[in-house]
């Protein structure tokens, strides 16, 4: 492996892909132990830091696996889901299925007329669930626009009203499934302890264009962050960090105009909340770069998400 030192791709997305190339490539086969990170790090001369954030964030989305004193391997169903794709796959699942039903005396008829109805049976309970979203900043309620199947709905909750309100609480009682950031899992499980709901935790990290595009930036000038909130600030920091990004910041939360006015001129590009855009480019000094910062589900949590829906309401009658 060798990285691109000149690209301004951080180095933990290079390492990213090269592992796949070498997985795809058959160079790392299924089951195969990868280097340790220590290992990784000093043969391409990078910090531990970035080796484990590729490899936490491969293992996130089934690429990878871990085992606590063994170390981390490639998983074993990648090979398989390479080779026949995600499509043959299911084309295999159902030859089984189909099979099966002929095997019990039915027609090939008979199979397609079980798919169909039993298909449409959960799109209809699909278009009736409720997941709560909770989060401790406005920025990523007001984004959470996760592609969950047609009809189901994703509503958003701010943390600290659940911290602060009993009443708030019990309105999530009508939902059929609570959906939070890791960090904050272990809390609103305590929140809502009383409440018979699945409560899942999924793990949401910046867009890749973002990052990119934020690594592509001359970084001899401060960068203006706008948000409405400190928590998305901090958020926005960590993420920056744990790609190998340290841009020094002037922090603009809740500005009017004039702060607007008086501090961008000095930056030499904007950083923010999404929903803010229209409004900052109202004052935005002609040729600076505006960039969205925007968080999103990884693959593995949103597969998780999917299907753990479809068992929730598979089991209810």
């Amino acid at each position: 492996m060798d990285l691109d030192r000149k690209s301004g791709v951080p180095y933990y997305i290079q390492l990213k892909e090269q592992i796949r190339r070498h997985i795809t490539q058959g160079v790392w086969a299924a089951g195969m132990k990868l280097p340790t990170e220590r290992e990784l790090a000093a043969s391409l001369a990078v910090s531990r830091n970035t080796v484990s954030q590729a490899y936490k964030e491969l293992e996130s989305e089934g690429v990878l696996s871990s085992a606590q004193g063994r170390g981390t391997f490639v998983a074993d169903t990648l090979i398989i889901m390479q080779q026949e794709g995600r499509k043959e796959k299911v084309l295999r699942i159902i030859d089984v299925a189909m099979e099966e039903a002929v095997g019990l005396g039915f027609t090939i008829d008979d199979f397609v007329s079980f798919v169909h109805v039993r298909g449409m049976e959960k799109k209809d309970l699909l278009s009736r669930i409720k997941v709560a979203f909770v989060e401790c900043n406005p920025e990523q309620l007001d984004e959470a626009r996760w592609n969950l199947g047609p009809g189901v709905s994703l509503l958003p909750f701010l943390l600290s009203e659940l911290q602060e309100s009993l009443s708030a609480q019990k309105h999530l009682a009508g939902m059929d499934m609570v959906v939070t950031g890791v960090p904050h899992l272990s809390e609103v499980k305590t929140l809502l302890e009383k409440l018979d709901l699945p409560i899942l935790g999924v793990s949401l990290q910046p867009k890749l264009e973002t990052i990119v595009r934020i690594a592509k930036l001359t970084m001899g000038r401060d960068l203006a962050l706008v948000c409405e909130s400190s928590n998305f600030a901090e958020k926005v920091k960590s993420s920056l960090n744990q790609a190998g990004l340290h841009p020094i910041f002037k922090l603009l939360i809740r500005p009017n105009e004039t702060q607007l006015r008086e501090v961008l001129p000095d930056c030499g590009a904007v950083i923010l909340a999404p929903k803010l855009r229209l409004w900052v480019e109202k004052v935005l000094p002609e040729n600076m770069e505006c960039i969205e910062f925007r968080f999103e589900p990884d693959v593995g949590s949103l597969n998780l998400l999917r299907g753990a829906l479809l068992e929730i309401k598979g089991g209810k009658p």
